[in-house]
């Protein structure tokens, strides 16, 4: 099945996911005129965390008034919501950002704080849940020193007590020996769109355990590009890194347990973040820098299977030489997941169907679960 032979319900979801290029107006305004199930459309463009791109796209195309009154309430308070949540994150962010430079720490901004402000249209228009970081473990005393100096706390955030529970040194310790990121940094707020504000640090742009991938965190450090985020100083990764860590982002959310079984694996956000990253940079991406350093990593099955299915779900925007460089002979392992296994399993549905259909996606997800534990127990049976 390929993008147009899905319901127009579908193709409208896909197509407003990422911003509508003036050549597919005619399209969009086809689609938005014809008969829809837009109970369907607003449902699949919440779970997929992109439904203040739909306003966006309408309203940049003037068809935001063809739609039903009580459905441009929601649409208008959802984008009203997300600039007050995005706008406090932002007033966090930069003060973050001041407190680092200060203490001469160099910390990347990741994933959701950078692409809002970088390569997505508004601030409403990308949605996110904290605040990522990227940093060197030999930085994490002093940036743990700095947080706290803030007022955050390493913790998990219970939500029905509005309380932190705060993390035990041994546990603190476990988590950033076991995972890509030190325990989470909450900061209880009393802003009505986020009740905490949640930081996350990361030292690794992959997963622990036996990812086969290795990519020094040094190396993605010492080529960070200064950025200015609101007035403040700031750092990225320098685009080809940038392209290397949304990949690897994807591919292991897509493909390991954990985030399959919390329903987490594919979301169209995540697409559309590579999508319009390419979009946006693509007259100052050094495609022959990528190339050699994805090689250099041993990277390119990781960069086909994003390549392979943004392709899928929007207009082609990867030139085509590279993504032939990287063309698998097998392609059997893209509807592979739980490869944290020795033999990893394979989807019994389509891409699609896992994307879009809940009712199979929460089978899906209770069938991998249980696929998961049988393979523990048989495993630890010997």
């Amino acid at each position: 099945m390929n993008r147009n032979e899905l319901p127009l319900e579908r193709q409208l979801v896909l197509m407003a996911s990422v911003e509508v290029d003036e050549q597919d107006k005619e399209r969009l305004a086809e689609i938005v005129s014809s008969p829809l199930d837009w109970s369907e459309v607003v449902y699949q463009m919440i779970t997929h965390r992109t439904l203040n791109m739909l306003t966006y796209n309408l309203k940049k195309f003037a068809l935001f008034e063809q739609l039903e009154g009580e459905l441009k309430r929601v649409l208008n308070l959802q984008w009203a919501a997300y600039r007050e949540r995005n706008g406090f994150y932002a007033s966090k962010l930069t003060e973050i950002l001041h407190a680092f430079a200060e203490q001469d720490l160099v910390l990347t901004v990741l994933k959701g704080n950078l692409l809002v402000n970088t390569v997505y249209p508004s601030l409403e228009t990308r949605t996110f849940n904290d605040l990522d970081f990227l940093m060197q473990l030999d930085d994490v005393n002093k940036v743990t020193g700095v947080l706290e100096s803030l007022g955050y706390v390493q913790g998990e955030y219970d939500a029905k007590d509005h309380v932190i529970n705060v993390s035990t040194r041994k546990a603190r310790m476990v988590h950033q020996m076991t995972t890509h990121e030190i325990q989470e940094f909450i900061q209880l707020s009393d802003n009505p769109f986020a009740s905490a504000v949640e930081v996350d640090v990361n030292h690794d742009i992959l997963w622990r355990g036996n990812c086969p991938y290795k990519v020094p965190t040094r190396e993605l450090i010492a080529r960070a590009v200064p950025i200015d985020l609101y007035g403040a100083k700031g750092y990225r990764l320098d685009h080809a890194d940038n392209l290397i860590q949304l990949c690897c982002h994807l591919y292991k959310e897509a493909v390991l347990m954990v985030w399959i079984t919390s329903l987490k694996d594919l979301k169209l956000y995540k697409f559309a973040d590579l999508y319009m990253y390419i979009r946006k940079f693509s007259s100052e991406i050094d495609w022959s820098v990528f190339m050699e350093r994805v090689r250099h990593y041993q990277l390119e099955k990781v960069v086909y299977y994003n390549f392979h299915y943004i392709g899928l779900l929007f207009p082609e925007i990867v030139p085509e030489d590279v993504k032939a460089a990287f063309q698998q002979e097998d392609l059997a392992y893209l509807d592979q997941y739980a490869i944290e296994n020795e033999v990893p399993f394979v989807w019994e549905y389509d891409f699609f169907t896992r994307l879009f259909d809940v009712n199979r996606i929460l089978s899906v997800a209770d069938n991998a679960a249980d696929n998961f534990r049988r393979y523990q127990t048989v495993k630890s049976s010997g």
